[in-house]
């Protein structure tokens, strides 16, 4: 369905219900791996950031053992570049 300025939005009782079957969080913010997109067990700490990606430790591990030029240090220099 295209929305236009006639769309008819959602009641706060709508709303509401929609909302109770989310669940929350407890405001605990959690990084994503850029590259395999899975939550480290360790949080921040499992892993490094560069240029505003987060890699996981697994994928870190993966990045420093590829032989430069083979297809995985070649996937690693595509995310980052």
């Amino acid at each position: 369905m295209i929305k236009t300025i006639y769309t008819q939005t959602e009641s706060p009782s709508d709303i509401q219900e929609k909302a109770e079957g989310i669940a929350s969080n407890e405001g605990k913010l959690l990084p994503v791996c850029y590259r395999c997109t899975k939550v480290p067990k360790e949080g921040l700490y499992d892993g490094f950031r560069v240029q505003g990606m987060f890699f996981c430790s697994d994928c870190q591990h993966e990045l420093f053992t590829a032989e430069q030029g083979s297809p995985e240090y070649q996937e690693f220099m595509f995310l980052i570049y």
